[in-house]
C-alpha cells in the first residue's frame, strides 16, 4: 500500500479555488488512469477530474459543497505499486522541464507508439469542445498531468492535463474549432505499454501484428464494450451514428474486437432497419412528423422523466448545470433542441411550431408521464404540449416564461435573429445575464455564424411585434394550474422580459423571485433555482 495525497487541481489558469460537487467514486473503490473520479464547480461550470494514474481512494478529506483553494487536500488514496501521478502537485516533484528530459532520455530504451489524442469529456452533459489554446506544439514533450490544451466548453476555458508521458506528433484539429466528443484533435506517441482515454483508437501504427496483439494495451479485453459499458466503436462511426439517427449498441462491428467501425454505420444506415432513436449519451435523433428532432438523454433515474426546454436562440447546452444537477438527484433528464435550434432539423416559422410535434417525441421515447422545466419561450412550447397531450404532464416549472405580459425587449429577440457579426452577439448577450456571459471571440464568432443563417427570423417575427409579446401564456396557464402544479421562477434584474409580469398570474400559481438573476436565473443562480425545482412536496 502506498498512500499519496490527491489535490484540488487547477482547471483553467484563472482558477484559484474549486467547490466539491461530488464524488464519482466512493471510499474502497479502485479506477483506472482516466476514469471520472470527482465533479468539481469552478465560477461557471462543473468539470469532472480524471485519475491521472490507478489507483484506490482511501479517504475523503472534504465534504460537498466546500470550497478548496488548488493545491489543497482532496482525499487520500492508494497508488498501489504504480508511478506516483500525484506527485506533480507536492513539493517533492521533478520539474516539469527535468521530467521531459528525462522522459526524452528514456526514450530509445522504451518502445513507443503514435496514437490519437481524443476531445475529452469535460463534465456528464458535454457532448461537443472547442479547441480554445494548444499549449504544446508539435515536436514538444509533455509529462502525465501537465496541461497540453485548453478546451471551451459552452461556459468556460479549461485546461486538459496529459494522463500519461508522451509527445505531441501532430495537430489534427486547430485553435476555435468545434470538435465532438471522442473524435481525434491530435496525434500523441505515448509508451507502447500504456492505456490511453479513448480505447475505441485504433492499434498503434508502425507496429508489427504480433507486437500490436502483445505489447498496445488500447483494449487487451475481449468484450465488445468499453469499461464505461459504451460498445467498442470509432469516433467517426458514433458521429456518423448521430447523425443517421442509428443506435449504436444495435450495430455489429466488423473491426477487432467487434469495434464498430466507418463502414458498419454506413452499412446499417443504407439498409434501412436500424432504429430511430439512438443510444443513451449522446446527441439522439428522434424521427417526427416533420423532420429529426436532436436531444440528450441522460438515461435512467428516478420518478417521473424531466424535460427541459430552452428558450429563443439557445439550444441543449444552456441547461448544462441544471442538467447534471437534476441527474444527481437521480432523476432522468431529457434535454431536446426545439424547432429551429440546435440540430433539430424541423423548422419553426410560427409559435405553434415549437410543440407540434412534441407528443410525437414523447411518443418515441415511450414516455408515459414527465415533469416539464421551461425557460422563457420555452413556456410556450411546455404549455403547448401540457394542452396537447394532458394526460402525460404531471407538472410545469416555467422560468421567466413569455407571454405573461406585452412588454419584452424586442431588440434583443430581433438581433438575436439576424445577427451577422461576433460583436453584435456579445452585446445581446450580456442582457441575459448579472454574472455576464464569458465566450471567447472564436466562440462568438462561431455562434454568429450560425445565427446568421436567418433560421430565427420568422419565429422572432412570431414572437415579438411592434406593440410587443404576440403570445398569450396566461389563458393557457389558468386552465392547465387547476389540473396540474404550475410554479413560475423570475430573476428580479431581468432586463428581456419583466418580473411584473407575475402579478398577472392566478393565485394557485406558486410564484418564485430570485434577486440577484437576470434572465437565465439557471446561470445566474444554480444552487437556488435547483433547490427550488426539488423541493419537496413539488413535482418537478
Amino acid at each position: 500500500m502506498t498512500i499519496r495525497v490527491l489535490k484540488m487541481p487547477r482547471l483553467g489558469e484563472t482558477m484559484d479555488e474549486g467547490k466539491v460537487v461530488g464524488w464519482l467514486v466512493k471510499p474502497g473503490d479502485s479506477f483506472q488512469r482516466g476514469d471520472s473520479i470527482i465533479e468539481i464547480e469552478t465560477d461557471k461550470t462543473i468539470a469532472e477530474f480524471p485519475a491521472l494514474g490507478d489507483g484506490r481512494l482511501e479517504e475523503i478529506l472534504v465534504s460537498i459543497g466546500d470550497v478548496i483553494e488548488v493545491g489543497k487536500p482532496l482525499a487520500r488514496i492508494d497508488i498501489g505499486a504504480g508511478p506516483d501521478w500525484t506527485a506533480e502537485d507536492g513539493e517533492e516533484a521533478m520539474p516539469a522541464e527535468e521530467a521531459a528530459v528525462a522522459s526524452t532520455m528514456d526514450a530509445p530504451t522504451a518502445a513507443y507508439a503514435e496514437t490519437d489524442l481524443a476531445m475529452p469529456r469535460l463534465g456528464e452533459t458535454m457532448e461537443e469542445g472547442r479547441v480554445a489554446k494548444w499549449l504544446k506544439a508539435p515536436g514538444e514533450t509533455f509529462v502525465r498531468g501537465e496541461s497540453i490544451v485548453e478546451i471551451e466548453t459552452d461556459k468556460t476555458i479549461a485546461e486538459f492535463p496529459a494522463l500519461t508521458d508522451g509527445r505531441l506528433v501532430s495537430i489534427l484539429r486547430h485553435d476555435g474549432e468545434m470538435v465532438t466528443v471522442g473524435d481525434p484533435i491530435a496525434r500523441i506517441e505515448v509508451p507502447a505499454d500504456t492505456t490511453v482515454v479513448d480505447e475505441a483508437a485504433a492499434p498503434p501504427a508502425g507496429l508489427a501484428d504480433g507486437q500490436a496483439e502483445a505489447d498496445a494495451t488500447f483494449s487487451r479485453k475481449s468484450d465488445v464494450r468499453r469499461p464505461d459499458g459504451r460498445v467498442r466503436a470509432t469516433p467517426l462511426a458514433r458521429r456518423l451514428a448521430r447523425r443517421n439517427g442509428l443506435d449504436i449498441d444495435t450495430l455489429s462491428g466488423s473491426g477487432r474486437r467487434g469495434r464498430i467501425e466507418k463502414a458498419d454505420v454506413l452499412a446499417a444506415a443504407e439498409g434501412g432497419s436500424a432504429p430511430t432513436i439512438a443510444a443513451p449519451g449522446d446527441v439522439q435523433f428522434a424521427t417526427c412528423a416533420r423532420g429529426r428532432l436532436a436531444y440528450l438523454d441522460s438515461g435512467k433515474g428516478e420518478g417521473n422523466p424531466i424535460l427541459l426546454l430552452h428558450g429563443f436562440a439557445g439550444d441543449r447546452t444552456t441547461w448544462a448545470a441544471v442538467a447534471a444537477g437534476l441527474k444527481r438527484a437521480g432523476r432522468r433528464v431529457i434535454v431536446p433542441d426545439l424547432p429551429g435550434h440546435g440540430l433539430t432539423e424541423i423548422v419553426a416559422n410560427a409559435a405553434t411550431d415549437l410543440f407540434t410535434d412534441l407528443p410525437a417525441f414523447l411518443d418515441a421515447l415511450k414516455l408515459s408521464k414527465v415533469d416539464i422545466i421551461a425557460h422563457s419561450l420555452g413556456a410556450v412550447a411546455a404549455l403547448g404540449l401540457a394542452s396537447a397531450a394532458p394526460g402525460k404532464i404531471a407538472s410545469i416549472s416555467l422560468i421567466a416564461p413569455a407571454g405573461l405580459g406585452s412588454d419584452i425587449d424586442g431588440h434583443f429577440i430581433h438581433g438575436m435573429a439576424s445577427v451577422k457579426t461576433g460583436g453584435e452577439v456579445a452585446h445581446l448577450l450580456r442582457r441575459l445575464s448579472v454574472n455576464g456571459i464569458d465566450l471567447s471571440d472564436t466562440a462568438l464568432n462561431g455562434l454568429a455564424g450560425s445565427l446568421a443563417e436567418g433560421r430565427l427570423v420568422p419565429l422572432a417575427e412570431a414572437i415579438a411585434g411592434p406593440s410587443g409579446q404576440r403570445i398569450d401564456s396566461l389563458a393557457a396557464i389558468e386552465k392547465l394550474s387547476a389540473q396540474l402544479p404550475v410554479r413560475v421562477l423570475f430573476g428580479l434584474e431581468d432586463r428581456i422580459i419583466p418580473w411584473k409580469h407575475v402579478l398577472g398570474l392566478p393565485p394557485r400559481v406558486a410564484v418564485h423571485l430570485l434577486a440577484r438573476s437576470g434572465h437565465m436565473p439557471q446561470w445566474d443562480q444554480t444552487k437556488d433555482v435547483l433547490e427550488i425545482l426539488l423541493s419537496r412536496g413539488s413535482k418537478a
